[in-house]
């Protein structure tokens, strides 16, 4: 440790340096570091401030700032004031207006750190002419002109030519480059640059992160396409040759995962005894993951591991396939495999048992459903490479319970393996009795040729299935394949396979049953039966009311629109919570074991024989009643849609409102045109005598005093 600073002798530098008037700001700065570091702190915070008043009088611009520098950086903010830094600042400019501008504009004076303005201020200085700098948003700029005057920076950024930036907004917003930084060789010679990218990606992602510094896989491709040093459709070809070359280069760390960084590093990068000692030490199953699955990836250094190592590694491998819960079926099946591609054998690590347990039962399908997509292909050929026999079994008899994308990968490695005809056989029957899901029938879908060669349901004995699917209420990844289901019925080409498949009859009964169903909300339903119509105008009866270009009756099976909605309300909640609750209730009774004792599950499949016969009595309902507001009512004689008076015998008078066949509500006197009184009256005239039902049971004649449009309050009680 050196001897502490005599403050007599320090005092005598200093004032040799202040008799000087060629001293440099270094010999400054070398003195006053030397009174920091001894005992005169005190003394060297009173010098800098007469070292920064000789360098002025001796004009020293840069020297100045490189001692305000300094002292920004080694003086606590509670000694000077933003007035004092402000007050040393102006000594650095003079009397230079430009100088003052900028000061100004860096923020001394305010609210800012010391640092912070003079980073600000040495940035803003070098914004000259011809100077080239990065923006967070518009990317690379060529500086044209600093108006000190108006307080602006002319930049020419790409696409953005002599656009005006305010110097505040310059200084916190800029970058200034020097002329090893990547956009600024991009900039000087282009033709060079992309020779590079064509010849050497590797060298041209080390100058960007040397550029830029550590930057993900992502971060890395927006900097690149975006300022123009690789075209965008070039990436992928760019990015796989420089990673190949990258992971083998032991100055660059390219990690495992897309969304860490890639960093330079200052010293080779190895697997040496400090690595392994991490890792001996780590506890988080996926960061052992991820740095197992770096050393699988470099063949070199797993063949180099010595024993001890390798040992570590069997143990860090087991704690992972331990210490995946239940709820982390993939990270146990990644330990598993990787294990295996780091030649760990039992017992120091027993990753065949593991594998073991997803064979059994239905535990393979927890782990499919909890990976990513891009592991599910490697995990499906790892299981068939380690017991085809066992994995071919276990994936035909669970096949009907796999999500979507695992499902569709399952498909894609069975019909490789020759397991083409006991898939048909299990599409055949689920089919057969109705019983296939959603995601099944996406994949016959999305398969029409397989579908054919397979001799499955056509389009249109599928499409009813497909709606039941639809009208399900499913979350998660079911929902996704729902989605994906119902955007079927956008494609005019399924429309056309499902329609002709059906005769006319069938086609109108089919379009009711979209129109009715809950699977699509109303504008979507609008925007399906516009398809359909445009592919097959005849069905507009269904929606008009029309046969064969004849209009049917105005007033034969209608209702008000309450009532029409409170119908749909009831079907509406019929689909999607009885139904669905039944089906939830049948399944854990079936669970339960032996069927043929099970009250639960008998009692659970009466419901579901009411809640079907009732769906189809409220589908029959729907699609033979339409809703009206009665407008189109006759006039002048009694029927639905009007309010009549009839006087009975004695005196007594008594009005009632027919209205249509399910509009029932005796405290209004709202009557449905079912009834017997409402039948009775049908088609009278004010003043003839009529025979109409009592309570009683005798009928009495009575007179029709007027028949008289609804009242606005009776009007307003059917919306």
């Amino acid at each position: 440790m050196s001897d502490p600073v005599r403050q007599d002798d320090f005092e005598n530098r200093v004032l040799a340096l202040l008799e000087n008037e060629k001293a440099k700001a270094a010999d400054w700065i070398a003195a006053l570091e030397e009174g920091r570091a001894g005992d005169v702190s005190s003394a060297t915070r009173e010098w800098a401030a007469m070292a920064q008043e000789a360098l002025s009088k001796a004009g020293n611009v840069e020297g100045g700032i490189a001692l305000l520098k300094w002292r920004a950086e080694n003086t606590p903010p509670e000694q000077m004031t933003s007035k004092d830094w402000l007050k040393a600042a102006d000594l650095v400019a003079g009397s230079n207006p430009h100088l003052l501008a900028l000061i100004q504009e860096a923020g001394f004076g305010q609210r800012l750190a010391a640092r912070e303005c003079v980073r600000r201020f040495r940035l803003l200085q070098s914004l000259k002419p011809g100077a080239l700098c990065l923006h967070r948003t518009w990317g690379f700029g060529v500086v044209q002109k600093a108006d000190s005057l108006y307080k602006k920076i002319d930049i020419n950024f790409r696409g953005r030519p002599g656009h005006g930036l305010a110097m505040k907004v310059a200084a916190e917003t800029l970058e200034v480059l020097d002329e090893s930084h990547l956009l600024a060789r991009l900039h000087k010679d282009r033709d060079a640059i992309q020779q590079q990218v064509k010849e050497s990606p590797a060298d041209v992602v080390r100058a960007a992160l040397a550029s830029f510094g550590p930057l993900t896989a992502g971060a890395l491709q927006e900097k690149l396409v975006q300022s123009g040093v690789v075209p965008e459709g070039d990436w992928k070809r760019f990015w796989d040759g420089a990673r190949k070359v990258l992971k083998a280069d032991p100055m660059v760390n390219v990690p495992a995962k897309r969304t860490d960084p890639i960093r330079l590093l200052d010293r080779a990068f190895g697997y040496d005894d400090s690595w392994f000692d991490r890792l001996a030490n780590e506890r988080d199953i996926k960061t052992i993951l991820d740095r197992a699955r770096e050393l699988a990836e470099n063949p070199a250094s797993l063949a180099a591991i010595q024993p001890a190592q390798k040992q570590i590694l069997a143990n860090r491998m087991t704690f992972v396939l331990k210490g995946a819960t239940s709820r982390q079926p993939g990270l146990k099946l990644m330990g598993a495999m990787l294990a295996s591609r780091l030649n760990l054998e039992a017992p120091a690590c027993d990753w065949s048992a593991a594998l073991r347990e997803f064979l059994q039962g239905s535990a393979i399908v927890p782990l499919l459903h909890d990976l990513p997509a891009r592991e599910l292909k490697p995990t499906l050929e790892f299981l068939w490479t380690q017991d085809a026999d066992s994995t071919r079994s276990v994936l035909l008899t669970q096949l009907r319970h796999l999500h979507f994308g695992a499902l569709q990968e399952t498909m894609d490695l069975l019909l490789r393996q020759g397991a083409g005809e006991a898939c048909r056989q299990i599409f055949a029957e689920a089919c057969a009795t109705h019983l296939i899901r959603e995601e099944m029938l996406l994949w016959a879908l999305r398969n029409p040729e397989r579908r054919e060669a397979w001799d499955l349901p056509l389009p249109a004995v599928l499409a009813p299935l497909v709606v039941e699917e639809l009208e399900q209420d499913y979350m998660g990844d079911r929902l996704k394949t729902q989605k994906m289901l119902r955007e079927k019925f956008e494609e005019a080409d399924w429309l056309r396979s499902v329609f002709d498949g059906l005769t006319q009859g069938r086609q109108m009964d089919f379009f009711k049953r979209l129109n009715l169903s809950p699977a699509w909300p109303g504008l979507d339903r609008q925007v399906l039966q516009a398809k359909i119509l445009k592919l097959y105008p005849h069905l507009q009866s269904v929606i008009t009311g029309t046969a064969d270009g004849v209009p049917v009756a105005t007033y034969g099976a209608v209702t008000s629109h309450r009532s029409y909605r409170e119908r749909q309300e009831q079907f509406e909640k019929l689909i999607n919570v009885d139904i669905p609750a039944n089906a939830k209730v049948i399944g854990v009774a079936r669970s339960e074991g032996d069927l043929r004792e099970n009250a639960g599950y008998k009692a659970a499949k009466d419901m579901q024989a009411l809640l079907m016969s009732r769906r189809a009595e409220l589908e029959n309902m729907i699609s033979k009643v339409r809703p009206t507001d009665f407008s189109e009512a006759p006039r002048g004689v009694a029927g639905v849609g009007s309010t009549v008076t009839l006087e009975y015998p004695g005196g007594h008078v008594e009005h009632f409102h027919i209205l249509g066949e399910w509009d029932q509500q005796p405290e209004k006197h709202i009557i449905s045109s079912n009834t017997r009184m409402a039948k009775a009256l049908a088609g009278k005239k004010p003043g003839d005598k009529v025979m109409v039902p009592t309570e009683e049971g005798p009928e009495v004649e009575c007179l029709l005093q007027s028949v008289a449009e609804l009242s606005p309050e009776i009007k307003e009680w059917v919306k």
